[in-house]
């Protein structure tokens, strides 16, 4: 799969089938391997896309870290869909890709046929809680000391937003761990330190006027802030999935898979 060079940074991207654009961007600490539980169900009907936020996966990590966020990866969302000749697309983000997609709604809605927040925090505009920005302070400190290996092994007993996916199997516990050692550090750190600093006004999201959809997984740590997110854009609809914490679509792939195809399916009856 191709890697393009975007707003002066490498991003790696994925396209998958053929038919409407539906572009996905995952969370922070992720890669597009998390897409793969939707990849065939999206891609029967759907030119399903992919990608890798700068810092993350085989994208490259720049130094600085003012160069990260929400605001530079929606630029960079934006940059891709006009490297594939793409002009309107479905767009969607779990987690800290709810901020990117969010953001990208806001200050481009005629690109955005239907929108998809997922399992989100960062879109809210709510911030983030004392004892997560303190769980994220460790572990800036971590990547830049000790590396990813101790990064991987603190997030796993420490982070809320892991916990379905640690305790699911020893299986699916290690592929964890082995998805943060595979990161970047540089990119991780810099990826932590941006969401730390930046701001989302979520207000914005209330002149939105495309069909959107807000979901979270029943036991996910980011469930009111998504409820909040749902709150303020007008005539948005809310899917609770069961079984799933916030990575739900990890958690729950065939709910998630059902209940976007689903969304997805009434947009095209709309045109």
């Amino acid at each position: 799969m191709p890697t393009v060079t975007l707003n002066n940074v490498n991003i790696y991207y994925e396209s998958h089938g053929s038919g409407f654009p539906v572009v996905f961007v995952y969370g922070l600490g992720g890669n597009t391997g998390m897409w793969a539980g939707q990849v065939e169900a999206f891609s029967k009907k759907y030119r399903f896309i992919t990608w890798d936020p700068r810092g993350h996966g085989r994208s490259e990590s720049p130094a600085d870290w003012q160069q990260y966020g929400h605001r530079n990866s929606a630029e960079d969302l934006r940059a891709l869909l006009d490297h594939l000749g793409i002009d309107k697309a479905c767009i969607g983000g779990l987690s800290m890709g709810g901020g990117i997609v969010a953001t990208f709604a806001v200050n481009y809605p005629e690109r955005v046929k239907a929108l998809i927040i997922m399992d989100s925090n960062a879109a809210s505009g709510l911030g983030q809680s004392p004892a997560m920005r303190a769980m994220r302070e460790k572990t800036v400190e971590l990547a830049e000391t000790r590396g990813m290996e101790a990064v991987a092994d603190f997030l796993i007993e420490s982070n809320p937003n892991l916990k379905v996916q640690a305790e699911a199997s020893p299986e699916a516990r290690a592929k964890l761990r082995g998805e943060y050692v595979g990161l970047n550090r540089v990119g991780y750190a810099n990826s932590v330190r941006t969401i730390l600093n930046q701001t989302f006004d979520a207000t914005q999201l209330a002149k939105l006027r495309m069909p959107a959809l807000v979901l979270a997984g029943e036991t996910d740590p980011a469930l009111a802030a998504t409820r909040h997110t749902h709150s303020l854009i007008p005539g948005a609809e809310f899917v609770l999935l069961p079984d799933a914490g916030h990575t739900s679509n990890l958690d729950n792939p065939a709910g998630f898979n059902a209940a976007i195809l689903e969304f997805l399916g009434r947009q095209d009856a709309t045109g």
